[in-house]
């Protein structure tokens, strides 16, 4: 994980004749930047955070009518590499041209742990998949782990752990014994990374003897080392 920081905003042109009204997107968040004029530079203090790569844009906002869509100006992918970045915004195409912009950035990724720690922390029952009680289990890291039997509208505590250190899945199934006639029903799968988190986990089964069921897992993942 690394955090992106916006530092500062230089307008070198402009897309309308007097003020453009700018803003950025990235990693699915919108945010407002000053007006700019040409020869101004403006601090901004504007904080994303992200994983692996992704795509900040420059826009120019028209009000985004269907008759007058926003100016795109121009993108950058910024990666996960830390250090002190210029930007340079020039649109070359559409009705962005001539604005040029340029951003003074910087990233710091976080160290990311090399052991967490897994914890599963209740689960609630909203449908099964039997016709009465579910009997079911967990798979995680290669460790299989028995939880409550369930009927619907039930939630019970869990104090499951499990250290692990590469991004693992984490899948629910409902034990019919796992013959060779009658396998047993896989509910659904979610993945665990290290990033530390509260997460709330849906499993609802979408095809095959697991349906209807669904459940919701609540965990933590918290980094050990």
């Amino acid at each position: 994980m690394a955090t992106l920081k916006l530092k500062s905003i230089t307008c070198l042109d402009t897309a309308e004749t007097g003020a453009d009204e700018l803003y950025v997107t990235f990693n699915g968040t919108k945010r407002s930047l000053p007006n700019m004029t040409p020869g101004q530079t403006k601090a901004i203090n504007d904080e994303f955070t992200f994983e692996g790569s992704e795509t900040l844009s420059l826009y120019e906002n028209d009000g985004d009518h269907w008759y007058d869509r926003d100016d795109f100006i121009a993108k950058h992918t910024i990666t996960e590499s830390s250090g002190d970045i210029t930007l340079d915004f020039k649109a070359t195409s559409g009705h962005g041209v001539p604005a040029h912009y340029t951003i003074s950035a910087s990233v710091n990724a976080s160290q990311t742990p090399t052991t967490a720690l897994l914890r599963l922390k209740s689960i609630n029952c909203i449908k099964t998949a039997e016709s009465f009680t579910d009997e079911l289990y967990i798979t995680f890291n290669g460790t299989k782990t028995y939880l409550p039997d369930m009927t619907p509208g039930q939630t019970k505590m869990l104090n499951n752990e499990y250290l692990f250190e590469v991004t693992s899945d984490l899948s629910l199934f409902e034990n019919d014994g796992d013959h060779w006639y009658d396998r047993d029903d896989f509910i659904g799968k979610q993945t665990i990374t290290k990033t530390p988190a509260e997460r709330t986990l849906e499993y609802k089964a979408t095809s095959g003897n697991g349906m209807p069921a669904h459940y919701v897992l609540s965990v933590s993942i918290t980094p050990v080392s």
